[in-house]
């Protein structure tokens, strides 16, 4: 409980700062990942666990395994792939979640949004 408190507090006390950096590194279970603090939402710690919303998604990373946590102008470890979404294929899906080559009539989701094939 006192490191769950502790790891909370220097979150809190970090995040006033966090305006002049561009990375949250996260080393957990002798890894670390690097997040583009602009995608962060928000970080909640819940179940014995640090949970970073980002716009593409949650990330949670298991409190017993964490080391260190900190923000940082560099990205001292993985991050995201950018890619370009204009050239991206477009991945088609009936409603059963199979992947579609050539779709007839019906309801399709296409990169993820609903479509209707007439």
């Amino acid at each position: 409980m006192k490191k769950l408190f502790l790891i909370a507090m220097l979150a809190v006390s970090s995040m006033a700062y966090a305006d002049d950096y561009q990375y949250l590194t996260m080393c957990y279970n002798n890894m670390e990942k690097s997040i583009v603090l602009e995608t962060i939402q928000k970080i909640t710690f819940e179940n014995g666990k640090v949970v970073v919303t980002t716009s593409n998604g949650n990330e949670d990373f298991d409190l017993a395994q964490m080391q260190r946590m900190f923000f940082s102008n560099t990205a001292t470890a993985v991050k995201e792939v950018e890619t370009d979404t204009q050239s991206e294929e477009k991945v088609i899906y009936d409603l059963s979640g199979r992947r579609v080559v050539k779709p007839q009539r019906g309801l399709y989701i296409v990169n993820g949004k609903k479509v209707l094939v007439k």
